[in-house]
């Protein structure tokens, strides 16, 4: 059945025969030694079929302009490398898009301009485009990124110059470049970016120091080196003509220091028109805003739950929040049955420069009420762990100012409430039902036929009171 099978190694077959020592009429008995031999020859008689696995096709892009926009991956300590050929990111800006190389035309276009004389749509194209590329985007918060937009400058370099990135930040739009040193870019939080090279690219001329970067990589750093680093750190040589997209470190420390300054006057205005620190020293309030974090929450999140201690200090700037109590209440069921049912009763709401929190956090006192967004609401926070943390004199001053929430509202007043708004809603209900029936009998039914009611458009230069001629009219 073996014969002429493809799946047999003869060759191995009459190795394994020709084994001196093997038990045959002539040799009863075989060695330990020449056993060992036998198994382990024996499994090379049978071939093993390659399995293999079904391959990924690679992502190609076309066009004269396709780039590849990536994230640097961190290897080891604060050196960062990437590979020539390792660009394999997804793509934020649609490059094989025959819009594409257009659309970076007219960047480029719109860079050379100076940027006084930029219009507002140039100025959010740039804007749009700044936030596709990772290395800027990663390192600038939105409002500094809208600043800057209306700021930087392009660059245009011819090939074989060197361009000191020790001054600004670049991204390549056109071109290409290759690294002079062995770092190429600093970002915000200090480390230097190594740029690595595969040697074992088939296509590689540049020698092992250099890496070659193109459209949609970034070089040289925001925060400017000291002097003693400045000479070729940063820099790198163009391996064509080329255009940049340049970030002036000098503009980014200007704009970074002015929203700084911005945030803070938000902060304490914010505290300052809270009811309970009117009357603070600016002195505490300033250790009050180096705490204070900027959060946005959703319609109906809930801040603060009945029975639980406050997670932070709220002070809310735009938006309103609701207070809500839980009380057992009797609700009548459709054939007549009561049941208990709890409920949430609005009990108040705080508007914006308002404030909640300081007394449970620093009292350990579980809230007693349910507070909810109303609508979206901005809110600046203070950990509870920053507030317990603070000087007691500070601690002593809020627990003197804030006052509990809601302590006057009792549980009657409550109930009473409850009360009157479910006979409110049910008085409402039966007129309804009344009316619907009055209206089915008399055979009219709103917005059907005759009971049809369009209203009569007026003109401005038309008097008030026009007499139609089957309409009366009177004065009054």
């Amino acid at each position: 059945m073996l014969t002429g099978s493809e799946k047999v190694n003869y060759g191995q077959l009459d190795a394994l025969l020709k084994i001196k020592g093997l038990q045959r009429i002539e040799n009863p008995q075989t060695t330990e030694a020449v056993h060992r031999k036998c198994m382990k020859c024996y499994p090379k008689i049978f071939k093993k079929e390659k399995v293999v696995l079904p391959g990924i096709p690679e992502k190609r892009t076309k066009g004269v302009h396709a780039c590849n926009f990536k994230n640097d991956k961190q290897l080891s300590g604060d050196s960062y490398k990437i590979g020539l050929n390792k660009m394999k990111s997804p793509q934020k800006f649609r490059s094989a898009s025959p819009e594409f190389p257009e659309k970076l035309h007219n960047l480029i276009k719109i860079l050379k301009k100076i940027p006084i004389l930029r219009t507002a749509e140039e100025h959010e194209t740039i804007y749009k485009t700044m936030k596709l590329i990772p290395d800027v985007c990663s390192q600038l918060s939105d409002a500094e990124l809208k600043e800057l937009s209306t700021t930087v400058i392009g660059e245009h370099w011819g090939r074989g110059n060197k361009v000191d990135g020790s001054q600004g930040f670049f991204a390549i739009l056109k071109g290409s470049i290759k690294t002079h040193s062995t770092y190429y870019k600093r970002m915000i939080g200090g480390y230097f970016v190594e740029a690595a090279v595969q040697s074992s690219a088939p296509n590689l001329t540049e020698s092992s120091s250099q890496a070659k970067l193109g459209v949609g990589d970034c070089f040289g750093t925001l925060i400017p080196l000291p002097a003693r680093l400045q000479q070729d750190v940063l820099a790198v040589i163009t391996d064509e003509s080329s255009d940049f997209l340049k970030i002036p470190s000098a503009d980014y420390l200007r704009i970074r220091e002015e929203i700084a300054k911005r945030e803070k006057l938000a902060k304490e205005e914010l505290i300052r028109g809270s009811p309970y620190y009117q009357s603070w020293p600016m002195v505490f309030i300033f250790h009050l805003t180096a705490q204070l974090k900027w959060r946005t929450f959703p319609t109906d999140h809930v801040f603060v739950k009945v029975g639980e201690i406050s997670k932070y200090v709220g002070f809310i700037k735009s938006g309103c929040c609701n207070a809500y109590r839980i009380i057992p209440a009797l609700v009548k069921r459709p054939l007549g049955k009561m049941i208990k049912r709890m409920r949430q009763i609005l009990i108040g709401q705080l508007q914006p420069t308002e404030s909640f929190g300081e007394v449970s956090i620093l009292l350990q006192i579980p809230s007693t009420y349910m507070l909810k967004a109303a609508t979206p609401v901005e809110l600046g926070m203070i950990d509870a762990a920053d507030i317990l943390e603070l000087d007691p004199i500070i601690q002593m001053l809020l627990l003197q100012t804030s006052k509990p929430l809601f302590e006057n509202i009792t549980e009657d007043d409550i109930k009473l409430d409850y009360i009157k708004k479910e006979i409110e809603k049910e008085w409402k209900h039966k007129k309804d039902m009344i009316l619907k029936e009055v209206l089915f009998y008399n055979g009219i039914i709103p917005g059907v036929g005759k009971w049809v009611h369009e209203p009569v458009p007026f003109r401005k230069d038309e008097k008030k009171y026009q007499v139609y001629p089957h309409v009366a009219s009177y004065r009054t």
